[in-house]
């Protein structure tokens, strides 16, 4: 399937599943100017009631809401990775920073590390208090280990340059001596690989370490340009491992189906366009 068909698809299955959920009247939204019909409409500016109202599944709602001051700007078009992470993590939490045992018996797959028996957290939006800035949008700390999840669904790419003012500077600060530590790259890791080519890529990345933190990036399987882009990074510049990984989103919907969790509602909206 390609990219373009891929999109197209899923968003005319948000569309509708939005219609038979809340109606025509909340679809219509602007963007650049335009509008579109997978775009919610913003109530007299209320995009936080918007979201909670018509971009959470019915199964999410009923709990305490807790990214109420980190929505992302676009958290309101029914397409959002930052809502669809949400939706799919948010009832396997107890309360604000504890994982249910479930959630940590599904990502051991991926962390062979994790168990269940050992004192866990987890957030929403995380960014380390002493690191280099970079945002997840899920972490996990069990134990020992950390796990750092980075959400797509339908965007068409990592995000390639740095916007910082001196690219240089802080590859030579920041990102050179992680990677010369990790001894997780290949030889062929250069200033503008990080900084102009696959800079989400080996920002996310530079956070694993072996046996005590993995980074998962969690992405939908038809998304052929996302999958193209990571394997080209990872081919060019890394060494075989199991600390960095590319999580398909339907294996975690399959594993978190068959450990007893209804996931009807998020397979319905998030991949209906399958059927």
């Amino acid at each position: 399937m390609s990219y373009k068909n891929f999109r197209s698809r899923v968003l005319d299955n948000l569309v509708d599943y939005c219609k038979r959920k809340c109606g025509n009247d909340k679809l219509g939204g602007i963007y650049q100017g335009k509008v579109y019909d997978h775009i919610l409409k913003i109530e007299g500016f209320n995009k936080l009631g918007v979201v909670k109202d018509y971009n959470l599944l019915c199964g999410v709602k009923a709990d305490p809401f807790l990214i109420e001051n980190k929505l992302h700007s676009y958290a309101h078009h029914l397409n959002s990775s930052q809502i669809m992470c949400y939706n799919f993590f948010r009832p396997l939490i107890k309360d604000k920073s504890t994982p249910k045992d479930v959630l940590i018996k599904i990502l051991k797959k991926y962390c062979t590390g994790l168990d269940p028996s050992k004192d866990s957290k987890c957030e929403f939006e995380y960014v380390e208090e002493y690191g280099n800035g970079t945002n997840f949008d899920f972490y996990i700390e069990n134990g020992d280990i950390s796990v750092f999840c980075e959400i797509k669904y339908t965007e068409d790419t990592f995000k390639k340059n740095s916007d910082c003012k001196n690219p240089k500077e802080r590859y030579e600060k920041v990102y050179k001596p992680i990677i010369m530590a990790q001894k997780l790259w290949t030889d062929d890791v250069s200033e503008d690989a990080v900084m102009n080519e696959y800079y989400q890529l080996f920002r996310n990345a530079s956070k694993a370490k072996k046996d005590k933190s993995y980074v998962l990036f969690i992405c939908p399987k038809d998304n052929c340009s996302l999958k193209k882009q990571y394997d080209d990074f990872r081919r060019k510049f890394m060494k075989e491992n199991d600390v960095v990984q590319y999580v398909f989103w339907e294996d975690l919907v399959d594993a978190a189906s068959k450990m007893g969790e209804d996931m009807s509602e998020f397979e319905t909206k998030y991949f209906g366009y399958k059927q």
